[in-house]
């Protein structure tokens, strides 16, 4: 069988490789090539297609620079999961806590290994005996966040943090309106839990609860879910929660001051152990009807309930025992609740009744009374009683503000300097 390049071959002349694919160059293109300047020289023409290297060698290069972007892509990921930065240092951001396919970002497992380290064991000796409860270090100084029943009237308390270290523990404040109390060990560069944003949670979502259980070396957990938000509670002590947080979890925790966290790991609230009568009341964040039905607040069958302070208030009210020692409650000098809900349906909106006022209160001076409807504080629409207990948070003694209410079935302002309430 004659080759393609015989003389006799009947295919005809099949002309020369290109020089660029051949392993041997004829002199004389080699003495053109010298000959040639760079001015002179010939544009190099498009390769042929059928070129296995010159269509090899590019892919070679577009999957190696592929894989490099990968494996920085992949780093980064790493990075922002662990948030490690500037030589090793460990920063957490909340933005960055996100579920990771590969290595599992969400879940027990993962809450208990960001939140565990900033968790520690509080024991309490009181007359009454110790009362062992889980806190949280929020500032890396060493001041730590538990529940006011958990210490309130303690004589001493010592803090087993995360490395076994036990540490006397100093008394900053406590605020048993809010369940709050504030301690201090002295520890600094001390590892804090990720703060969850609060307002942007949704009833619906994962909640998981995490406390340092007095017979375990570990941290223990239980999942469920938000149920609702926004919540007044009333006590078994006669005291009222305002704003909670309530979620139906597995199993409910045995220790005061437990952890609600979401699913990534970011701090949601602490969980109050008060004891409440009846059912919780509305307010504006969980939407109640103008006829008096709300959403469903009942924990499902085999599910246990609980309520917790938000974070962010929690940290707003530990911010103010820290600095000045106390909590300012801002007051308006009123007691009241929620309108009866055939009262909104004929009003058209809901609103909190003054059952009330105080002889001495800015809301005395300012002109309200007994009987009068608040629809509004400085524009803040107040849905319930609790709903206006909540707008005076953001407002502080000294504040000129204005009340909006009904009266007689017409809407008036008046404007109502706040003070302290002592």
């Amino acid at each position: 069988m004659p080759f393609p390049d015989d003389p006799d071959d009947e295919s005809g002349f099949v002309p020369p490789l290109h020089p660029d694919d051949r392993l041997w160059r004829h002199p004389s293109e080699m003495a053109a090539s010298n000959r040639a300047t760079p001015a002179e020289a010939p544009t190099a023409a498009a390769p042929a297609p059928d070129r296995v290297h010159s269509v090899g060698v590019p892919r070679v290069w577009t999957v190696a620079a592929a894989s490099v972007l990968l494996g920085v892509a992949a780093t980064l990921a790493i990075l922002s999961v662990t948030g490690t930065f500037d030589g090793g240092s460990t920063r957490t951001v909340v933005e960055q806590v996100e579920a990771d396919p590969v290595t599992g970002g969400t879940g027990e497992a993962a809450v208990t290994e960001r939140v565990g380290p900033a968790l520690v064991r509080v024991d309490a000796i009181r007359p009454t005996g110790t009362t062992t409860a889980t806190g949280v270090v929020y500032r890396s100084d060493g001041h730590l966040l538990t529940t006011a029943d958990a210490v309130d009237g303690a004589t001493s308390i010592t803090v087993t943090i995360a490395d076994g270290s036990v540490l006397n523990a100093t008394m900053v404040g406590v605020d048993s309106s809010t369940d709050i109390a504030v301690l201090d060990v002295d520890r600094n560069d001390m590892t804090t839990a990720v703060m969850a944003r609060v307002t942007d949670l949704a009833a619906g979502e994962q909640a998981i609860t995490v406390e340092r259980d007095p017979d375990a070396t570990t941290p223990a957990v239980s999942s469920g879910h938000v149920s609702a938000l926004g919540l007044r509670i009333d006590t078994t002590d006669g005291s009222s929660l305002h704003d909670m947080i309530q979620a139906a979890l597995e199993t409910s925790p045995t220790s005061p001051g437990a952890v609600l966290c979401t699913g990534e790991g970011a701090v949601l609230g602490l969980v109050t152990d008060r004891q409440t009568t009846g059912s919780p009341h509305y307010t504006p964040t969980s939407v109640a009807a103008l006829d008096g039905s709300t959403t469903t607040s009942t924990a499902p069958s085999g599910m246990a309930t609980l309520y917790a302070t938000p974070i962010d208030y929690a940290s707003q009210v530990a911010d103010e025992i820290i600095d000045t020692g106390t909590v300012r409650h801002t007051w308006l000098g009123v007691l009241g609740d929620d309108l009866d809900p055939g009262a909104a349906a004929v009003l058209g909106r809901s609103g909190a009744t003054l059952t009330r006022v105080m002889a001495d209160g800015p809301a005395a001076a300012a002109g309200l009374k007994e009987g009068d409807v608040v629809l509004a504080l400085d524009g803040v629409q107040t849905t319930s009683m609790s709903s206006l207990v909540v707008a005076l948070r953001s407002h502080h003694p000294g504040d000129v503000v204005a009340v909006t209410y009904v009266r007689d079935g017409d809407q008036r302002v008046a404007m109502a300097t706040l003070t302290n309430r002592s």
